[in-house]
């Protein structure tokens, strides 16, 4: 039986049972596998541009004995799916701007999908303006501690609301209004650390030659938002 670290857990529990699912940069193949063996996802897609992580999730998933449901493709990104093939797409552990370009690169068939469950490394307010910029709907946002970081997950899905995209440097993008099953002391925690950044910003751009008003001013707006959250 796969056991999941909290990162991976809480991504598996915005799985919606009974959907088909992908794994895109799937490594180990430790979500898919453990969200098969659950009997949440009859159907699972592994895919990574390594063939030797693939050769690491067919390992893993060798045992299930279930190679019609079970599938290992090796390529980059959505190319390895067909438009509609699965339900939810799962993107874990790559950097925000390479997971919005992997969804922007085809608006079609990215649309062809119900969910997606995203896990940035970083840049993670490019990529929700990235997301609300496709028309995707942020339907929740969530935090997680993995050793001393603390971890994002996005889920979102086509067919976003027309509303007027918030400025790209919005704090709101940075951290969202409310964030769903994340115990308060860590949302504080979260927003002390965005403190503890436009802290150390504004005292670069004061040491600094060049006048920076109005960047510090931002910075300090910034820091007013994110104190809400304490």
């Amino acid at each position: 039986m796969v056991k999941l670290t909290d990162r991976l857990q809480l991504m598996a529990d915005f799985a919606t049972p009974g959907r088909r699912i992908a794994d895109i940069g799937t490594d180990h193949g430790l979500l898919p596998v453990y969200l098969y063996e659950q009997g949440i996802a009859p159907r699972a897609v592994m895919c990574d541009i390594s063939e030797p992580s693939l050769a690491k999730a067919k390992a893993l998933a060798a045992p299930l004995g279930d190679s019609e449901n079970l599938i290992f493709r090796a390529g980059d990104g959505l190319h390895v799916l067909e438009a509609g093939e699965v339900d939810d797409i799962f993107i874990a552990g790559m950097g925000g701007i390479l997971i919005g370009d992997i969804l922007a690169e085809d608006p079609a068939k990215t649309g062809s999908f119900r969910r997606f469950i995203l896990q940035p490394r970083n840049r993670e307010a490019h990529l929700r303006y990235r997301l609300m910029e496709m028309g995707m709907n942020i339907c929740a946002n969530s935090l997680v501690r993995e050793g001393r970081r603390i971890c994002e997950i996005i889920v979102a899905e086509p067919g976003g609301l027309s509303e007027t995209l918030p400025l790209p440097d919005s704090p709101q993008l940075e951290m969202p209004y409310e964030y769903e099953r994340t115990p308060d002391d860590l949302i504080r925690r979260y927003a002390g650390m965005k403190i503890e950044k436009y802290e150390k910003i504004i005292a670069g751009l004061k040491a600094g030659n060049a006048p920076a008003d109005g960047e510090i001013s931002s910075c300090l707006d910034k820091i007013e938002y994110f104190r809400s959250f304490l």
